[in-house]
């Protein structure tokens, strides 16, 4: 399977802590990977690091075989990885529909002043993204609230927007960190069939870090283990189930049934 993200040997230092020690793997085209692990066991660090938020202490992250290592944020989701975050992060004030337009913006030639006060070229490229944003609302669910402010939806919708944004940007691969954080169950099962149909349709890859067990072995191809900073298991979701330290670590004896 050819990389499209390729993670060697990352390390990430805080003082004299390590939050991360030579972590190493891949996501390929058309998959879905699980990142998964126990409070503290440096998930989120490890999506900063790859997404441009904090630079790595040593390692090599590439994407598309070019190094990504340095690179501002902006310009890593312009090469097509985007991500979406725990807490939600909407402009509130904004409506739905202009929330998912921003997130298209990072891939078209149009300044979001340009959006403001358009030229007849840049007014035409707005009209192109307006048209497929609101297809991206239809595909999360939520296109019958387009007009809504985003800061008035419900948490569940919140996260749908932001799944929205992030397909607005024509991302190769999705980083989802904790989807399905603070949904119900019902919720919760609707997003793992989002994730799924996002990957599917051929729209992305998907390298997502959730708590939800049965979310992460019901959807991901493939899933990579931490520990206090290191990655002590990688496989399927059937080899992950029955990995001793992986039970010992994070699953617990009950996680396997």
């Amino acid at each position: 399977m050819k990389p499209v993200l390729e993670v060697k040997d990352v390390q990430k230092r805080f003082g004299g802590l390590w939050a991360l020690k030579n972590i190493s793997f891949m996501v390929g085209d058309a998959e879905v990977v699980g990142l998964i692990g126990p409070n503290g066991a440096g998930k989120t660090t490890c999506f900063n690091v790859v997404s441009g938020q904090l630079p790595p202490s040593s390692g090599e992250i590439s994407f598309d075989g070019q190094s990504i290592v340095g690179l501002r944020p902006n310009r890593i989701v312009r090469l097509g990885l985007s991500r979406t975050f725990q807490a939600t992060s909407v402009f509130p004030a904004a409506s739905v529909l202009e929330n998912v337009i921003r997130g298209a913006i990072t891939r078209m030639n149009v300044s979001f002043l340009g959006s403001l006060l358009p030229t007849p070229g840049s007014a035409e490229a707005m009209e192109r993204a307006r048209e497929r944003c609101m297809q991206l609302l239809h595909q999360v669910g939520i296109a019958h609230v387009h007009d809504h402010l985003a800061g008035a939806l419900p948490y569940g919708y919140q996260r749908r927007l932001g799944v929205a944004i992030a397909l607005a940007s024509e991302p190769k691969v999705i980083m989802m960190d904790e989807p399905a954080a603070g949904l119900n169950p019902e919720e919760s099962a609707a997003m793992g069939r989002l994730i799924r149909q996002i990957h599917e349709s051929g729209q992305a890859s998907v390298l997502i870090v959730e708590h939800d067990m049965r979310l992460v072995m019901g959807i991901c191809d493939r899933i990579i283990v931490l520990d206090h900073g290191e990655q002590i298991a990688a496989g399927k979701p059937d080899e992950i189930k029955s990995n001793p330290q992986v039970i010992e670590a994070y699953l617990g004896a009950e996680a396997v049934h």
